[in-house]
Formats: C-alpha cells, sequence, structure tokens
C-alpha cells in the first residue's frame, strides 16, 4: 500500500441537518447495517429502548451519548464515532440540529472532509438546512451529500424527492461548493444506507455506504505546497532532535531543502520518522518527526517549509468569520488568533459585511 492510499484511506465527516431530521437515527443505521456495534452495545440500546417504551430498537441511541439527550431525543454534543469497512476507515462527527446548539455543529464540522446534511422529506428544504449547507461550505468541506431521509414516510415518492433536490440545486448555486450528491434515504428502515432500496426503483445512484466509501477525498488535497507546523520539539536525548507536527498540505522527501519561519534559517530534512519507521517521503495528513541537518533553534508554532515555495508572509488576513461568542464582536478589540500551533495577539481592523446565513444576502456591518 503506497503512502498515498494509507492518507485518504480515512475519511472525516460529519452530519448536519435541522432537528429531528434522523441525522442520530441515520449513524446508527449505517453503524448496525455495516456490523460496525459490538454486541453488548447493542444489548444495551436495546435495553434502553425497551425502559423507554419505545416499540422499536431506537439506533439513535448508538451516538446520543448524554443523558439528557436520550430523554429528550435530542443531539445536544457533538458526538464522535469510528467504525471501518474494507474499503476505508471513517470518523463521524454526530453535530446537534437545535439552532441555538450551531456553534457545535461548526465545531464537529471543522475537520471534517465531507458533509451530510439531512432534509426531513415532509418538511423540504428548511431555513437550518440551508444554514448548514452555508456552514459547511464557509468551513471549506468540499464534499456535500444532502440525505433526504423518511422517505418511507411520503411513500417513497419520486417526485417528493426531485422537487427537495431542485430546491437545494438552486441554493447551492449560491455556495459555489463543487461537489452536492443526493441520495434518498429511510434511517429507520434502512433503505438506500448501506443497502439498495427496492422500493425506490427509480432511484439509480449509489447507496450513502457506497459513496462514502468511493468519494475521492484525495483531489481536494493540497499535495503541492508544503506546509508543516510545528507541533513539538523532541529531545530524548543529547543525540536526537527531531520536530513533530502533522503536514498541513504538500509532501516532503529526504535531503530536500527548507526554511523555518519565521526566523528565515535555512537547512535539509536529514530523516522523516513516524511511529513505524523511517520513511523516504511523508505526504499531507501525516503526522511525522523531521529531523534536519543542521542545529536549529526552531520552537512550536513555527513553519518549516521549502526553500522554493515560500508562503506570502503578511501581518494582515481577510477572512470571513463565524462569530460564535456570546458577546458581541468588538471592533480593533484585542483577540487571541490560533495560527497553526501557534496563539498569536491581533485585532479586528474593519468589518467589510455581515452575511444572513438564512438569504445568503450580504448587509452592512
Amino acid at each position: 500500500m503506497t503512502d498515498k492510499t494509507q492518507q485518504i484511506e480515512l475519511l472525516r465527516f460529519t452530519t448536519a441537518g435541522s432537528v429531528d431530521d434522523g441525522k442520530s437515527t441515520l449513524i446508527g443505521r449505517m453503524l448496525y447495517d455495516s456490523k460496525s456495534i459490538f454486541e453488548d452495545q447493542m444489548e444495551a440500546v436495546e435495553r434502553a429502548s425497551e425502559n423507554r417504551g419505545d416499540e422499536e430498537v431506537d439506533l439513535a441511541l448508538l451516538t446520543d451519548g448524554l443523558r439528557a439527550e436520550r430523554e429528550q431525543k435530542i443531539t445536544i454534543d457533538v458526538a464522535y464515532r469510528y467504525f471501518a469497512t474494507p474499503k476505508r476507515k471513517f470518523i463521524i462527527a454526530d453535530t446537534p440540529g437545535h439552532i441555538q446548539y450551531t456553534r457545535n455543529m461548526v465545531t464537529g464540522a471543522s475537520t471534517a472532509e465531507l458533509a451530510i446534511i439531512l432534509i426531513d422529506a415532509r418538511k423540504g428544504v428548511l431555513t437550518q438546512s440551508k444554514r448548514h449547507g452555508f456552514l459547511a461550505t464557509l468551513l471549506r468541506i468540499p464534499h456535500l451529500v444532502v440525505a433526504i431521509n423518511k422517505m418511507d414516510l411520503v411513500d417513497y415518492a419520486q417526485d417528493v424527492y426531485e422537487q427537495i433536490v431542485q430546491d437545494y440545486t438552486e441554493f447551492a448555486h449560491l455556495l459555489n461548493v463543487q461537489d452536492v450528491t443526493f441520495i434518498p434515504v429511510s434511517a429507520l428502515r434502512g433503505d438506500n444506507v448501506v443497502e439498495k432500496s427496492e422500493k425506490m426503483p427509480w432511484y439509480d445512484g449509489p447507496t450513502l455506504l457506497h459513496h462514502l466509501e468511493n468519494v475521492n477525498v484525495g483531489a481536494s488535497l493540497n499535495n503541492v505546497d508544503f506546509r508543516y507546523p510545528v507541533q513539538y520539539v523532541l529531545r530524548p536525548n543529547q543525540n536526537f532532535r527531531g520536530y513533530a507536527g502533522q503536514i498541513a498540505s504538500g509532501r516532503i522527501a529526504k535531503g530536500e531543502e527548507v526554511v523555518i519561519l519565521p526566523s528565515g534559517l535555512s537547512s535539509k530534512v536529514e530523516s522523516v520518522v513516524t511511529s513505524d519507521g523511517e520513511l523516504d517521503a511523508a505526504n499531507v495528513g501525516d503526522s511525522i518527526v523531521l529531523t534536519l541537518e543542521d542545529e536549529i533553534d526552531i520552537s512550536r508554532g513555527d513553519m518549516i517549509v521549502r526553500t522554493n515555495n515560500l508562503p506570502q508572509k503578511s501581518n494582515r488576513v481577510d477572512a470571513t468569520l463565524c462569530w460564535m461568542s456570546e458577546e458581541p464582536m468588538k471592533p480593533r478589540g484585542q483577540y487571541w488568533v490560533q495560527h497553526t500551533t501557534r496563539l498569536v495577539s491581533g485585532f479586528i481592523s474593519e468589518l467589510n459585511y455581515k452575511i444572513d446565513v438564512d438569504t445568503m444576502h450580504r448587509e452592512d456591518a
């Protein structure tokens, strides 16, 4: 298996949608049908469902971990789950649908490469569905899947599905997102989640799991510009000095010339070390330790780049912010900025406009 294959075999994805659209049930169904649940987990869910008087086993309980969530049948916190199939490994962030928990949704989506936005087939495209789509594109999630759920409650009607596809496609044009896939599903009944549904013969696309297994994550990665923020300096003894971190973009190989920023000092890569031993090269997403030929003063927060591929340097950036604090933003107020692995102090010099996340219209700041 090549380094690049190892790099893209893990897919991080998140779920989002309006409240009670069935996000947790969908994930529970995927875990159950892909046989990714331990027997004791299933027994615990069966007992909990029985204690609540549910007629059927509530698969949402596989992801809803907080007591308050189980009692109210909603998701409040961000629940992370791991599962794997023979084709790919997955990390899921199950995020809240309630509007007051939108901050948690942003947290769960911040590291995702794909977002599943659920829409209730009975309700169509709602404001919160649009809000989550906008937030997903704001966070630069390259792949969107619109899962039109609860198709069993509209008798698996093709016209209902096609109307929602049309409505969301019109909205998606405003988002400038390149990859949107629509899949009709029933999380409760399992239609088109892992197995193809016989009740929707008019749909000839992939199941949800098949799409997740085959989506080309590598196409959205930057494999050119090598950027390596130093997370930690390793010095176990006097003979070893290594710089640990995760490659944010690009690739690096032994013998390549590098520059350390902000100092501007240069050196060559002596070795690329992992927990499995040394590599000749490493790619974006790999967690590694670099050693250099020269003894250089490097600290956490410094960035290692290629000599012939330097980033633009500036003390000013233009950015679209998702403001999550209860306190209003203070123009020219001082704030901490997380710049790779370093915290730096900065201030907001100018507000150009606000975006109404419900209409996508720009408003005066």
